[in-house]
């Protein structure tokens, strides 16, 4: 490992060096620390030689001179999920949830899948039925989001004073989901739409967060 690193090192590379893909939240600019963080939280799974990977992780991080304990030495998953229940192949019938977040696997001549198919008989998944089943999803998202409650931000109970910044203990309200909140879940969905083609959702969501950014 400590030669892989050390070509990773030497090929150099930064923030383009990652793909871009559905999902992906985090700002990654090193390859070589990325590797060190994802390899060590792998090996880490096997309980009996967690001594080991910890002692192996140090060195490793030794290596490109960041402390063991710092903050961008802790691995955090690069990629968002988004899980949709209950997707039903059309051929056997067969029920699972898809995490949309999940690159489609390459096909025969390792070219990267457009859409999703079957596990069990590989039949492609219908993409119109799962663009509008996201559509949905959006619609009651954003219906939900604008219905919600505004609660006090000190005793957490709903607001009862219309129009008011402030609670009955003089406290500022807040919503259960942040105007932030509800960007960061279309701007997914908008992702996933233009990665995957799905032109009706990618042009709902693009207006609705274009709502956002007026306001």
């Amino acid at each position: 490992l400590s030669r892989a690193l050390d070509e990773i090192i030497k090929e150099g590379g930064d923030a383009e060096s990652f793909p871009a893909i559905p999902g992906s939240h985090l700002k990654l600019t090193s390859p070589a620390l990325e590797f060190v963080k994802s390899v060590s939280m792998i090996l880490e799974l096997d309980t009996d030689v967690q001594k080991e990977v910890q002692s192996l992780k140090r060195g490793l991080l030794a290596q490109l001179g960041v402390p063991e304990y710092s903050k961008v030495a802790e691995w955090k998953n690069p990629c968002a999920s988004f899980m949709l229940a209950d997707l039903f192949c059309i051929e056997c019938n067969e029920s699972r949830d898809l995490n949309l977040c999940e690159l489609p696997p390459l096909d025969s001549s390792s070219v990267p899948k457009r859409h999703w198919a079957c596990e069990d008989c590989g039949t492609p998944y219908d993409p119109e039925d799962i663009e509008q089943r996201l559509i949905e999803i959006v619609r009651l998202r954003v219906l939900r989001y604008q219905l919600q409650d505004v609660r006090c931000s000190k005793t957490n109970r709903v607001a009862t004073r219309a129009l008011s910044k402030q609670s009955c203990t003089s406290a500022p309200l807040k919503l259960d989901t942040s105007p932030k909140d509800a960007i960061q879940q279309l701007a997914l969905l908008h992702e996933l739409a233009q990665h995957h083609e799905l032109e009706y959702l990618e042009e709902i969501t693009e207006g609705l967060l274009a709502t956002f950014v007026e306001n």
